[in-house]
């Protein structure tokens, strides 16, 4: 695929473990600081089962998910919920916190 910002990158692999985890917790922190930890949950293990079609539709909402991330984050943070282990990694941290 090509990639016209070399900086952002095209593929999940290409953001390192640690970066995700980083990521996954910041999304995390701003849900339940919000008071969103329910709907979030919700709306995370309905979209599970077809999370890569979830990470698309992050295009859609992204007035609200850029309220979040700033710049590439955004698109880091797409791909990153492109897999199953992610997505659950996001509940988990989001029902450790509250």
């Amino acid at each position: 695929m090509l990639n016209p910002n070399s900086e952002i990158p095209t593929l999940l692999e290409d953001i390192p473990e640690s970066e995700q985890h980083a990521l996954l917790e910041k999304a995390a922190t701003w849900i339940l600081r919000r008071g969103l930890t329910t709907p979030a949950i919700i709306a995370l293990e309905t979209c599970k089962p077809l999370n890569f079609l979830g990470s698309q539709f992050l295009i859609a909402f992204s007035p609200f998910v850029q309220a979040i991330f700033k710049g590439d984050e955004y698109h880091k943070f797409a791909l990153i919920l492109e897999k199953d282990a992610n997505v659950e990694m996001l509940i988990e941290l989001i029902e450790s916190q509250s």
